[in-house]
Parts: structure tokens; C-alpha cells; sequence
């Protein structure tokens, strides 16, 4: 195989890989955006809900309701992003002293694991959503309550595009190892 042709494989991805990068961009602004909203938007309606029964003497019902929904899409997209961030809890003192080959061995069996459960959170989650669409409305605002329990699929989508992007990222390092490979496995 000569030069050339592998430089040509190589820009045949060039645009696919740009389009995907900016694709996951685009994406991870508007989980970010959404919690930032989201997050402001719970910190309002909680501190109006508070100020209006123990200043005012007035009880606002909507606050507490749409505080409540805000806080689930919140923690929803938020797992997505503390995963990009490395934030959510693991012990991997045992995972650090493994040979690199066992740590990427490791690192995608507990990945599929993750996505086997999110998968079948999201699935699970279909006929709640089917409820909400026929018969469920909030008890206050009267809001449809399958835009609430859309958070899940959502949610779960997400968090496992950020998993299989988490392996990806840290292909070379699996669970942030440090100097303790042995040479040979450096592949």
C-alpha cells in the first residue's frame, strides 16, 4: 500500500469526523444551556414560592410544581454532562493497576453495562411516556406530563452518547492511570 492511498483513507474521514466533532459541540451547548436554565429557573420559582408564603402570606401553587419539573430535566441532562467531566463516583484504585490492555478490556465492559441499563431505563420509560400523553396532566399548571417524562429517554440518551465518548477519550489512559504500565503494553 503506497502513501498516497492511505493519505487519501485519511481525508475521506477528514469531514465526517469535523461533522461529528461539531455535531457533539452543538449537542453538549444545549445540554449545558438547558441545566443552566433549567438550574436558574428552579432558584426563581423556589425563592418566589418562599417569598410569597412567608413574606406575602400568599401561597403561589405554580412554584413548587414547576420547580419540581425543572429540577428532573436538571438532573436528567446533568448526568450527561458530569460523565463528559469525569464527576460521577468510581473507585478505581484496583482498575489503576491493571495492564492497559486489562483497564480497555475493563473500561468497555463496565461502558456496556452502563448502556445495557440506560437502554433499558429509556425503554422502560416508553409506556410512562404513552400515559402521560393519553391521560396524565400536572395537578396544578395542567401541563401535559409526557413533557416531563420525556427527560428520561432524553436523559438517558445522553448520558450514553457521554459514555461511549468517556471510553473514547480515554482510550490511552482508561481509568486515569499514572506511569504504572509496563512498557510492553504501551500498543
Amino acid at each position: 500500500m503506497d502513501v498516497e492511498t492511505v493519505g487519501e483513507r485519511a481525508s475521506v474521514w477528514r469531514i465526517p469526523v469535523a461533522v461529528g466533532r461539531f455535531a457533539v459541540a452543538v449537542l453538549r451547548t444545549i445540554a449545558t444551556v438547558a441545566v443552566i436554565l433549567s438550574f436558574a429557573y428552579m432558584t426563581v420559582a423556589v425563592l418566589a414560592g418562599v417569598l410569597g408564603r412567608y413574606v406575602f402570606n400568599y401561597s403561589i401553587s405554580w412554584s413548587e410544581e414547576t420547580a419540581r419539573f425543572a429540577q428532573i430535566w436538571f438532573v436528567m441532562i446533568g448526568a450527561g454532562i458530569a460523565m463528559r467531566r469525569g464527576m460521577h463516583v468510581a473507585v478505581d484504585s484496583l482498575a489503576q493497576m491493571l495492564t492497559l490492555r486489562l483497564a480497555r478490556a475493563l473500561k468497555i465492559l463496565i461502558a456496556l453495562a452502563c448502556l445495557w441499563f440506560l437502554g433499558l431505563v429509556a425503554y422502560a420509560s416508553m409506556p410512562l411516556i404513552e400515559l402521560g400523553w393519553m391521560f396524565e396532566t400536572s395537578p396544578v399548571l395542567l401541563i401535559p406530563m409526557w413533557t416531563i417524562y420525556l427527560c428520561l429517554p432524553i436523559g438517558m440518551s445522553y448520558l450514553a452518547l457521554e459514555t461511549v465518548l468517556a471510553v473514547i477519550d480515554s482510550w490511552d489512559q482508561p481509568f486515569g492511570m499514572r506511569g504504572n504500565i509496563p512498557l510492553e503494553d504501551l500498543d
